[in-house]
């Protein structure tokens, strides 16, 4: 403000002027002031006092994860499979397959199917014997199971436990368990490897040292995949693996698993007086008697594992610093000084999502829906919610840890590549459901979504945001350009309409409708558009001319059809408005998850989402629909509607104690679903950070009335 205008104001007027400014200032300042990231973290570390099958608490670093109950470890896998959420211990690396012992092949399970006259052979039979082996293999291996039991080898009785005080400190990644076993007090320390696959335990109490509890090893053959989602451990088939004991040392021993074709190593050793046995095939005991403390050290490897043994400390040292770092480097948000009585849980979240998807998205290999906190859909990555999964680690500031997973899309490239050419598309076709080998699994819903493929172009761009280099080009230009041939490949000219068009055949993203009837979802064809359009801008970036069909492509692209002011989810249902029920949600993605483009149109998509939402209420935005909500209303600046979708508390939108969410449509089936949780964060970080065409203020997705109190540190914004 100049001087001559401040001196037109009068006397009161002055003071009125000067408080706004000094209000203003000292918000400012407020907003300034660094956010101490220990204090934030610590006051949500989780704290359990009861045995809760649904609160397990997990030590991970991405490409492996240990799962403990209220004992430090996993004592009780029966009570907390059967009413909560199960206790594995897995990885990345180890994937296993049943023996194909009838010769099944991937075209046993597929059916010629008719695209705009061409027909193309789709592995779409899923209720086969050749669909149902190639739906289940490979599929991860539960590495095993690591417990306490009683000295007489019995499992401990949840009776016999009182006085827990269990803790998980998220700013170290560390559990430690304290408990009274019988009267006695037990208290257990569990830590993992950042780098490795190690859990490690430091184990204290006199029952130790009079032969009443143990630590206990135990490893299953597979799991009954007649259930896709969180099978069970399959103990029967004690002849079809082998455990071995490789070798013995002072305090160390090596098995080595071999399950059908698959083989690992477990390197065990321990510090302390004790006595390694074994009681069966694959069961083993490690007798401590002599002494009340125990530290015990469990490598996981493919490989033989040679070197020297790491002490428990040297991990627990190495885990707190990877965990100080991911906190101290990455993005934070800090609600304190809010009104509004829903920030503290809002924050609990977030720093729990945080907590939980380094443990089960941080890895080298895409993940399941449900991480390595337990399996679904076999153990297999679905596609089409990885940008769910990936892009939060770009906003939240962890964009090495997108990367991570990412180069699993360059490894599988060649079979892509191949995937499309025997369709008869250019350009690479992403597997909608695969394991680590990258094959597609056959299924009535997976060879007809599409939204998988252009994910892989928004993620690339996300990267280059963050390193907009000449290397970022280089490094996923093939990514890029092979997945934008497909993307015009795959649209098909109709010339009785003059437009390029997807479907049919193609599912929507709500799978709910017919195949062969289903055409243009409004959401797909703005994926469409955005991934050619960043596809030709990194064509332009390296210096190369547009391609000319993808420009005839965008040109051309249907757009979302527009009936009474509002969008359709698809041009072939066109009554959606007119029928019963919830109102399907999938076209709002067209802008909150995708960045505005010229196929959509602000008012008529606040149209769309406010006719959802006041049908379908809150209970419509629960999984990772959280997400999708969420980022919808904050750009079109909805913003009370935004923060309500996100506080939600409705079924499907409840953050555990330890931070999970059950899935709304099987909460026991699926009781850890993740991409809730990284839809979450990616809502919270756009809200909290902005996008690129936001209104000028501080956390523009959040109200502005005065109720939120809102600080962010190194946070990226969405395009």
């Amino acid at each position: 403000m100049s001087l001559s205008l401040y001196k037109a104001f009068s006397g009161t007027k002055r003071v009125l002027v000067l408080c706004v400014i000094l209000c203003v200032i000292l918000s400012v300042r407020s907003m300034a002031q660094v956010i101490d990231r220990f204090k934030l973290i610590n006051k949500h570390n989780v704290i359990l006092n009861e045995i809760d099958p649904l609160a397990p608490l997990s030590v991970g670093n991405g490409d492996f994860a240990y799962t403990a109950d209220v004992t430090g470890m996993q004592s009780f896998e029966q009570y907390y499979y059967k009413n909560g959420i199960p206790l594995e211990t897995l990885s990345t690396w180890a994937w296993h397959s049943f023996p194909n012992t009838q010769n099944l092949k991937l075209e046993d399970a597929m059916k010629e199917i008719d695209f705009h006259g061409r027909k193309i052979m789709y592995a779409s039979i899923e209720k086969s014997v050749a669909g149902e082996y190639f739906r289940q293999n490979p599929h991860p291996v539960p590495l095993g199971q690591i417990s306490l039991v009683q000295g007489n080898g019995q499992a401990l009785e949840r009776s016999s436990l009182s006085h827990i005080n269990q803790q998980l400190n998220l700013w170290k990644g560390a559990i430690s368990s304290a408990y009274q076993l019988n009267g006695k007090p037990v208290s257990v320390e569990t830590v993992c490897s950042p780098e490795k696959s190690i859990v490690a335990f430091s184990i204290k109490s006199t029952l130790l040292k009079n032969g009443k509890l143990k630590p206990a090893f135990r490893f299953p053959y597979s799991y009954d995949l007649s259930v896709k989602n969180k099978p069970p451990f399959d103990w029967s088939k004690v002849d079809l693996h082998q455990t071995t004991i490789v070798s013995r040392g002072e305090n160390k021993v090596l098995l080595k698993r071999v399950i059908n074709e698959t083989v690992y190593y477990v390197a065990i050793s321990w510090q302390g007086k004790a006595k390694f046995e074994q009681d069966g095939a694959h069961h083993f005991y490690l007798n401590a008697t002599g002494t009340d403390s125990l530290q015990l050290v469990c490598q996981f490897s493919p490989s033989v594992i040679k070197q020297t043994p790491l002490l428990f400390e040297t991990i627990r040292n190495a885990n707190a610093l990877s965990w100080k770092n991911y906190w101290t480097k990455g993005a934070v948000v800090d609600f304190s000084g809010s009104k509004d009585s829903r920030a503290n849980e809002l924050e609990r979240r977030i720093v729990l999502s945080q907590y939980l998807v380094k443990v089960n998205y941080a890895g080298s290999f895409p993940p399941q829906e449900t991480g390595l906190t337990h399996i679904s859909w076999y153990g297999k990555h679905n596609s089409e919610v990885y940008w769910w999964h990936a892009a939060p680690f770009y906003q939240w500031n962890h964009t090495d840890l997108l990367e991570k997973s990412f180069s699993w899309y360059k490894k599988i490239l060649p079979v892509a590549l191949a995937e499309a050419k025997r369709e008869g598309f250019e350009g690479a076709r992403w597997p909608k459901m695969a394991g680590i080998d990258g094959r597609t699994s056959p299924g009535g819903i997976n060879p007809f979504i599409i939204w998988n493929q252009p994910n892989p172009i928004y993620l690339a761009e996300l990267v280059y945001r963050k390193h907009p280099n000449a290397e970022t080009l280089k490094k996923y230009s093939d990514i890029v350009f092979e997945s934008a041939k497909f993307l015009a490949s795959y649209a098909f000219y109709d010339a009785k309409t003059d437009r390029y068009i997807l479907g049919p055949p193609v599912k929507s993203v709500n799978e709910s409708t017919a195949e062969n009837t289903t055409k243009n979802p409004s959401f797909e064809l703005v994926q469409w558009y955005y991934g050619l359009k960043v596809a030709q801008d990194w064509r332009v970036r390296l210096g190369m001319s547009r391609d000319p069909h993808w420009d005839k492509v965008l040109k051309k692209l249907a757009h979302p059809t527009v009936k009474d002011g509002k969008y359709l989810e698809m041009e072939t249902d066109p009554d959606m408005y007119n029928q019963p029920g919830d109102f399907s949600s999938a076209m709002i993605m067209a802008l909150g998850y995708l960045p505005k483009t010229p196929l959509v149109d602000k008012q008529i998509m606040l149209n769309t989402f406010n006719a959802i939402y006041e049908r379908n209420g809150l209970k419509g935005f629960v999984s990772w629909s959280l997400g999708k909500g969420a980022m919808t209303a904050a750009r079109l600046a909805e913003r009370d509607k935004a923060i309500d979708i996100l506080c939600n508390t409705l079924p499907g939108a409840v953050f555990l104690k330890n931070g999970h969410i059950q899935r709304a449509k099987e909460p026991l089936a699926c009781p850890a679903y993740l991409p809730a949780n990284s839809a979450f964060l990616a809502a919270a970080a756009l809200m909290a950070a902005g996008w690129d065409d936001a209104p000028v203020m501080n956390a523009p997705g959040f109200p502005q009335d005065g109720s939120w109190h809102i600080r962010v540190e190194n946070m990226n914004k969405l395009p």
